[in-house]
């Protein structure tokens, strides 16, 4: 049996790095600068004092494609590391016991300079020779090697000529752009030579500043006020960064987008996963050391270590957010004000969170919007609804009885409503059946009874095709002549019966086979209110016309009061009892 090795078609790999690999050709300028300061950490591991910077100058002739010129002062290569690195696709210099302290790891980044360029000249001198090697790859797979008689310093220099219909990523100031956005914050200095030399780097990353410098750099940079800025750092992925509290609410399903830098190299301003889903209301600028980045140095792998690293910086926003509660800070204040929703759901999560903070959150009421903590210290006991509908039909009557009923419909709500019990041990917490709500109305006395008996007799019978009981019984507010209620089962059939209306016919079917059993039950009540003035005078019709039309016409009221969806059939009621309404006014 005889061994045979792959062959690679390197034009084939190419077009994978431009067409899939990489998301821009403009990366082949971070590819180079990686090198360079790679290159120069490896030499800083032999001398420690010595000074790296890298170079970068773009030459241009008439009728000529522009050249981009790039150069280190680094640990340069020797004859057989050029033959090893160069020409081997997926063999890096970096792998070695100081790997973690090197930005590149796949060995196929200068590949990327093929996307732009037919040819790559890569001059070379290491410090542990003193023979200066050049290499000349191309596209093709060929590549050539010679070594030159003139001397250099250690270190490297890369030559790329422009290929057709690429010239614009060697334009001066595209390269210049390109640098600043990838190598703003590598540790070793780098100049743009020109008419003068402009040095490309910036004295010091956002992660090293304060918080006030970090506000004052994230105005500069991004035009935005943001509210703060909170530290962050993890041991485990050796991360250091700052992450913004933003100014405006977002949704909690908005995309999570994070400036991330691999050992102070930009890795990608659009980073999703570095932050737990819960933050939504922060984005950071963030340097990880030792978490790996995907060949395409984007994104990070999905691995354990990111959903530990994750977890840490999760917990300098917790620990921010705590310390901030214990002070009561204003600053907490203004958060939870903007980013209410993003922080109810943290409270869930976490119950020391919940109960540092949840009487800072606020809460639909039936007597207006109020903290949880005014709702404590308001009433013992918390009452609240479990939806949004079950809210509406309650929230008058509770306000005119100064009863403080939380509606309990909104997005976490509920949850935190009902975790306060298991919290907080003491605090008593009650869920309001709205179709038992008129259980509380005071009660008519015999001869009010009397009175009424032939209405609500009248009244039950003109509601009975709507599947409502009529009541009647004292509550205020007094302005309110009927409260129209139901239970969370009769709001479901409520909905699919007018989901069956509208309809096509299978689907109605099988809504209809769904409600079957619950067919001919009453599931509301329409509770009229004895001491309205209206109602006072209707009990008191002798004619049964009249009286059938003003239950129509109230019935109708009170779906419209409770915020329902009107039926075609109480749609039609609407409709007919207006105009014999104004037919009776006409008439008289």
């Amino acid at each position: 049996m005889s061994d045979f090795h792959f062959k690679v078609n390197l034009k084939g790999m190419i077009d994978l790095l431009s067409n899939h690999l990489y998301s821009t050709p403009q990366v082949f300028v971070r590819e180079l600068l990686q090198n360079a300061v790679d290159a120069i950490t490896a030499r800083k591991q032999l001398e420690p004092d010595h000074d790296g910077k890298v170079g970068m100058e773009v030459f241009t002739a008439e009728e000529m494609a522009p050249t981009l010129y790039v150069e280190d002062n680094g640990v340069g290569l020797t004859e057989e590391e050029v033959h090893r690195f160069l020409a081997q696709i997926g063999q890096t210099s970096k792998r070695s016991e100081y790997e973690t302290d090197f930005i590149g790891r796949f060995g196929v980044g200068l590949l990327s300079c093929f996307i732009v360029s037919e040819e790559i000249v890569v001059i070379s001198r290491s410090i542990k020779s003193e023979e200066t090697i050049e290499w000349r790859g191309r596209p093709d797979g060929s590549y050539q090697i010679r070594k030159l008689t003139q001397t250099m310093s250690p270190g490297t220099r890369i030559y790329i000529q422009s290929k057709e219909g690429f010239e614009r990523y060697f334009a001066p100031e595209r390269v210049q752009e390109f640098a600043r956005y990838y190598g703003e914050f590598l540790p070793y200095p780098i100049f743009f030579y020109g008419e003068k030399a402009i040095r490309l780097t910036a004295e010091q990353a956002p992660w090293e500043m304060s918080s006030i410098d970090a506000l004052v750099y994230g105005k500069e940079k991004w035009h935005v006020d943001f509210i703060d800025a909170i530290p962050l750092h993890s041991p485990l992925g050796d991360a250091q960064g700052i992450a913004y509290i933003l100014p405006h609410s977002v949704t909690v399903n908005a995309k999570r987008k994070h400036r991330v830098y691999v050992k102070q190299m930009l890795l990608s301003e659009t980073v999703e996963k570095i932050l737990p889903d819960w933050s939504f209301f922060v984005t950071c600028v963030l340097n990880v050391n030792h978490l790996k980045p995907t060949a395409s140095r984007e994104e990070f792998y999905d691995d354990a270590l990111l959903e530990l690293v994750k977890k840490e910086l999760g917990d300098c926003i917790k620990r921010y957010l705590r310390q901030l509660a214990e002070r009561k800070s204003p600053l907490l204040g203004e958060i939870i004000r903007v980013h209410y929703s993003s922080l109810k759901l943290l409270a869930l999560e976490d119950d020391e969170l919940y109960a540092l903070f949840i009487d800072w959150l606020p809460f639909e009421t039936s007597l207006g919007t109020m903290t949880m903590g005014e709702i404590r210290r308001l009433t013992p006991t918390i009452c609240y609804t479990p939806g949004v509908d079950e809210f509406r039909q309650i929230s008058k009557v509770a306000k005119a009885q100064s009863r403080c009923v939380i509606n309990g419909g909104y997005m976490y709500d509920l949850e935190l409503i009902e975790k306060l019990g298991r919290v907080f041990p003491d605090t008593h917490v009650e869920r309001i059946d709205s179709a038992a709500f008129t259980q509380g109305f005071t009660e008519l006395s015999i001869e009010e009874r009397e009175l009424a008996y032939s209405f609500i007799r009248l009244a039950n019978a003109v509601l009975l095709p709507y599947r409502c009981k009529a009541e009647i019984k004292k509550f205020y507010p007094h302005d309110l002549p009927a409260l129209y209620t139901t239970s969370e089962e009769g709001l479901f059939l409520r909905m699919a019966e007018q989901t069956t209306e509208e309809a096509n016919p299978l689907f109605a079917s099988i809504i209809e086979r769904v409600t079957t059993n619950q067919a001919g039950q009453d599931y509301a009540q329409l509770c009229f209110n004895f001491e309205n003035e209206i109602i006072q005078k209707v009990i008191r019709v002798q004619d049964p016309e009249l009286c059938q039309l003003i239950v129509e016409t109230l019935y109708v009221q009170a779906l419209l009061m409770g915020h329902y969806p009107l039926k075609s059939q109480e749609m039609s009621l609407l409709n007919s009892g207006l105009v014999r309404f104004i037919e009776r006014g006409l008439d008289a």
